[in-house]
């Protein structure tokens, strides 16, 4: 444990750059004590209201987070208790929340506002929940329709300013801050606290149809912090863009290595204002799901199809070019003159549309396409992928720049002070100090998934070059065909993610003795395949002879680049748009497999209608 420490203290001190600065950050809350004393009266948050960006220092953010904190002593808030916060937008508020509660030693339970009533009932119920803070009027009519069956809150306090609701800012200015009975009883809990004490629960997906509390302690989000900050490039004096929710442990600790290093973080007002936003702030960073770097090359491609027969090639041609780009290997003097010419007119329009000045996305949540990867650092723009679990704290490995730091591909090497061992069937095992102290009253579940001292993630895996990770696929997702033939669906799904015409797709054959595919439609590429065709329903547009034929046509085209039995025989166009709201999306927009196959039944059994022993859809049945 010391030399863990010791080396913590030393990569704290390579980024802070003197020995006299540096500290041990062993609570979260330290974080506010140190931006403090290395980044005094430094705009560190940023948000716009009423159409212009304010923002607050490093003393305003320390002011609040200490009147919040005798506050919430003051109405009785214990150690250990557990405080809710459900935001549906980013805002420089939850942070105040979160490290007021870790001063507390209370406990925050962020959560997720898309969430089904069911599963907001039994989180707010399992957690004892009293107290919960949210956003707007939306998540309060949400609440209040649940209250009756939520005896315990007692408490909802806004951030906006609502009718008969606890106002934030207003509780803030009621704080009995110059009480000396309360101040006493805070110094007390501080000195009682312990790096091991629970921090923060979050829920994800169970596998037993309810969520899973993960907890993470004080040290397991530490250390994950400044293992993390020491490879990213940002530093003081950058600019970022947070859009991605708080509630998710990824976005949470890319804020904490942010303001650690003093880098200051702009909230998106929403997901329809980013773009503008960027251009607005002109970042040097941010942090992003693969589903949006789709979305930018999707629409560029989107763009060439609706443009002339010069510009559509151009445009194409310039994609394709990206997508083969080598870091390491600028080619010939022939490659070289095309891509100056691509950079010139595709290129330099990708990076303003990301406000000209980025030049970090860490990158995580899902598998991604390396051609994407490719694209984007072709376009200047450096996209560097990792790996994580909530579990885990969540980073477990992570490109970074440096030597021997990048190899697109894979998720990089392992962060400090984590270990990772590939079991015998590829399984990928993680051991740290950023390992869970166990799921919330599931004592089972943790023994299941901690051997030993080891994490089982349930995800496979392989070193390239005994270095980079590299994941290969879902140990629980893949599946035998009635073959005995195993079938790794990831890795194919990832190859027919290349084509414009599909926005999401699974592959399925458990027991069956072929693979199939359950694809939801590209719809606004579909419709350029048929003119005219705005005004008929997505489920007319699945069933004309040409989109069919075009579905049919790059389905080939793909099974050609597979084996055998990895080959897609059969395929289901559905007319919905998969999304968060609609259930076949998480909240970190990965696929509910389980979810797709139950609400696609019918259909997948009469696509196997030949099959009398329907398995895939009979145990989902049972």
């Amino acid at each position: 444990m010391k030399e863990a420490g010791f080396v913590r203290l030393f990569l704290l001190y390579i980024y802070t750059g003197s020995a006299a600065s540096f500290m041990v950050i062993q609570f979260t809350y330290d974080l506010i004590r140190y931006i403090c004393e290395r980044y005094p009266g430094k705009e560190i948050f940023h948000c716009k209201r009423s159409g212009k960006w304010t923002g607050i220092t490093t003393e305003q953010f320390a002011e609040e987070v200490e009147k919040l904190t005798v506050l919430l002593i003051s109405e009785g808030v214990r150690k250990g208790e557990c405080v809710a916060s459900i935001f549906s937008y980013n805002t420089y508020e939850w942070n105040i929340i979160d490290m007021a509660l870790a001063r507390i030693g209370a406990v925050h339970l962020p959560v997720y506002p898309t969430i089904s009533d069911s599963d907001y009932l039994f989180i707010l119920k399992q957690a004892e929940v009293r107290w919960v803070f949210i956003t707007d009027q939306l998540l309060y009519n949400k609440l209040s329709q649940l209250i009756c069956e939520l005896d315990l809150v007692k408490n909802i306090v806004s951030i906006e300013k609502l009718p008969s609701v606890d106002n934030f800012q207003q509780l803030i200015a009621e704080s009995p801050l110059g009480s000396e009975k309360y101040k006493k009883r805070l110094q007390a809990r501080i000195r009682k606290s312990d790096p091991d004490d629970v921090c923060t629960i979050l829920y994800t997906s169970g596998t037993t149809g309810f969520p899973k509390g993960v907890m993470l302690t004080h040290r397991n989000l530490c250390t994950n912090t400044e293992a993390a900050a020491v490879s990213q490039p940002l530093h003081e004096g950058d600019r970022v863009i947070s859009f991605l929710p708080l509630c998710h442990i990824y976005e949470r600790v890319a804020v904490y290595q942010f303001i650690l290093k003093g880098v200051e973080v702009f909230y998106a007002e929403n997901l329809k204002a980013l773009l503008g936003n960027m251009r607005e702030i002109r970042p040097d960073g941010t942090t992003v799901v693969p589903r949006l770097l789709e979305k930018i090359i999707a629409g560029f491609q989107t763009r060439a199809i609706n443009s002339s027969v010069f510009l559509r090639f151009f445009i194409l041609w310039s994609i394709r070019l990206g997508y083969r780009y080598d870091i390491h290997d600028r080619g010939g003097m022939l490659y070289r003159i095309k891509y100056t010419i691509a950079d010139r007119f595709v290129y330099s329009h990708v990076r303003s549309l990301l406000g000209g000045h980025v030049r970090y996305m860490g990158c995580g949540g899902a598998p991604i396409d390396a051609r994407i990867l490719r694209f984007f650092w072709a376009a200047g723009i450096p996209v560097y992928e990792g790996y994580g679990l909530t579990e885990c704290s969540p980073l477990v490995a992570l490109n970074h720049p440096g030597d021997n730091g990048l190899r697109i591909g894979t998720v990089g090497p392992p962060l400090n002070d984590i270990q990772i061992r590939i079991a015998a069937d590829r399984e990928i095992l993680v051991r740290g100090p950023n390992l869970m102290k166990g799921y919330f009253k599931d004592e089972n579940q943790t023994r299941a998934v901690i051997l030993d001292g080891w994490l089982c993630t349930g995800d496979l895996g392989e070193f390239v070059d005994d270095r980079f990770l590299k994941i290969v696929g879902r140990k629980k997702e893949m599946f035998k065909t009635s073959y005995g033939k195993y079938i790794v669906p990831q890795a194919i799904e990832n190859r027919f993610l290349e084509s414009r015409l599909i926005d999401y797709i699974i592959v399925i054959g458990e027991g069956k003795h072929f693979a199939s595919a359950v694809i939801s439609p590209n719809f606004e590429y579909c419709r350029t395949l048929l003119p005219g065709s705005e005004e008929i329903s997505a489920k007319s547009l699945i069933r004309q002879p040409n989109v069919i034929r075009a579905f049919e046509k790059e389905i080939s085209a793909v099974n050609r680049q597979l084996g055998k039995t990895e080959r897609i025989n059969r395929f289901l166009l559905v007319e919905d748009t998969w999304s968060t709201e609609t259930g076949e999306l998480s909240a970190t927009q990965k696929l509910r497999r389980n979810t797709i196959i139950h609400k696609y039944a019918a259909r997948i059994r009469d696509m196997y209608r030949e099959d009398k022993n329907d398995d895939i859809v009979k145990n989902l049945e049972n």
